[in-house]
């Protein structure tokens, strides 16, 4: 016999388990989206040749403004 306390309990950490994946899969499809953007404004725009690399590494860097940035929003 399983008590309500074990059952909320369970709820509970599947729930965190479940929107831990969510975020991880929003924050990837948000990445992509990001480094799609940087490599068309670099390349197609701004035709500039530039290395995969550095691509990656601003679309990273734009990603991580932008989750730290909306985080402390009011």
């Amino acid at each position: 016999m399983v008590s309500d306390e074990t059952k909320s309990s369970a709820t509970g950490l599947a729930l965190v388990v479940g929107s831990a994946i969510l975020l991880v899969i929003i924050g990837l499809v948000f990445f992509l989206v990001a480094l799609w953007i940087v490599k068309f404004a670099a390349t197609d725009i701004l035709d500039l040749t530039v290395s995969g690399d550095w691509i990656v590494l601003s679309a990273a860097i734009l990603s991580g403004a932008s989750l730290i940035g909306s985080k402390h929003r009011n």
